[in-house]
């Protein structure tokens, strides 16, 4: 596996960031902070590594002074904001959320801002678009949105697109792209049914609710795997994954949760990010019904640090990016064979029907 030293400073910056290694077990000597920060800026964890970077400078102040300034000021600054835009959109999807709330909507949220409550300081996990479930109420949000100016796209099968004072918003009709099969949109349903019967909370001091562990884990980890599928994933979704498990893995079923892996084919995944979990980001496994073992984590890391197939993020145009996609279909053999029960040409035969038959109507 290529993981260079920049590679392992960063592992170590995140560990100090979350409270698992000190710095008596980081040698500095030698090290290229620019690639260090370079590497952290492209995982999509570069706040939450100034925070480690931060404690170095408190243990060491020698290390503090020689630290070269100009690369300080600009993580600094990167870090500040990175702050900027999460409470930014953070005030602005909660005012949009509390106009939905006046007309009876309730809204969940999925991924970002609900994974940073489990952050010491949940402004440093990047965070990009705000995705929400309104459940029955998917087309009157979109209604409200449009009344109140905010620019709707509601061309897309999966969820529509609001700007709300420059903040995206996405709102889900579906949790998960039914379009991909007969299993997601059980797992669709599956995932309504938790978020609608188990319980809940407020994100903060928002109207925003936060979903229960159950349903956190289940997301999360499908989430993880339909982008190392079709585009690789970063160490920011490993990240999360450690920092659920630290919060969380007392208060989850792991024996229906591991039952629904199954029955959902992401057992292989999620045993593999908890192995890398507990390997890169040094993640304490108290329960023990917790699985941290995987023949998969050398492979798995190797290509979250060194694999080139981003799509999502290249803002590229509608059909480039699903040549994009194609591509990285045809060259994900080995990702399929190891976690999931399906083949590329199998994967490929699926979307294209799902396209083609629309099964969210059925």
């Amino acid at each position: 596996m290529k993981q260079n030293r920049s590679a392992e400073i960063l592992f170590a910056l995140l560990r100090m960031a979350i409270g698992v290694e000190s710095s008596e077990h980081i040698n500095t000597e030698g090290v290229s902070w620019q690639s260090v920060y370079a590497l952290a800026r492209k995982q999509g964890v570069l706040a939450v590594a100034f925070d480690g970077l931060t404690k170095l400078f408190a243990e060491d102040k020698e290390f503090a002074k020689a630290f070269p300034m100009p690369l300080k000021l600009q993580w600094i600054n990167a870090t500040c904001s990175i702050e900027k835009r999460y409470e930014g959109s953070k005030a602005i999807c909660s005012e949009l959320v509390d106009k939905w709330a006046e007309q009876g909507i309730r809204t969940l949220c999925l991924k970002g801002l609900a994974f940073s409550t489990y952050y010491s300081e949940p402004s440093h996990r990047e965070c990009g678009d705000f995705d929400c479930y309104l459940y029955d109420d998917y087309a009157k949000g979109n209604d409200i949105a449009k009344a109140l100016g905010a620019k709707v796209d509601d061309e897309w099968y999966k969820h529509s697109e609001i700007i709300y004072r420059k903040a995206m918003i996405e709102n889900h009709r579906f949790i998960v792209a039914v379009r991909n099969g007969k299993k997601t949109k059980q797992l669709h349903n599956l995932l309504d049914n938790i978020a609608r019967n188990e319980e809940r909370k407020a994100i903060f001091d928002t109207q925003i609710e936060m979903p229960s562990p159950m349903f956190n884990a289940l997301f999360l980890n499908h989430h993880s795997l339909t982008h190392f599928l079709s585009e690789g994933v970063r160490l920011r979704h490993i990240l999360d994954w450690a920092m659920f498990l630290e919060k969380e893995q007392a208060n989850l079923d792991w024996e229906r949760f591991y039952a629904l892996c199954e029955e959902f084919d992401m057992r292989a995944f999620v045993d593999c990010s908890t192995a890398l979990a507990v390997e890169v980001f040094g993640t304490k496994i108290t329960n023990p019904s917790v699985v941290a073992e995987s023949p998969y984590t050398e492979r798995v890391l190797d290509s979250i640090l060194n694999d080139d197939s981003a799509v999502f993020s290249q803002s590229a145009g509608a059909w480039r990016t699903r040549l994009m996609l194609v591509r990285n279909l045809f060259a994900s053999g080995w990702k399929y064979k190891a976690f999931t029960k399906r083949t590329i040409f199998t994967t490929f035969i699926s979307l294209a029907w799902g396209y083609l038959t629309h099964p969210e109507e059925e």
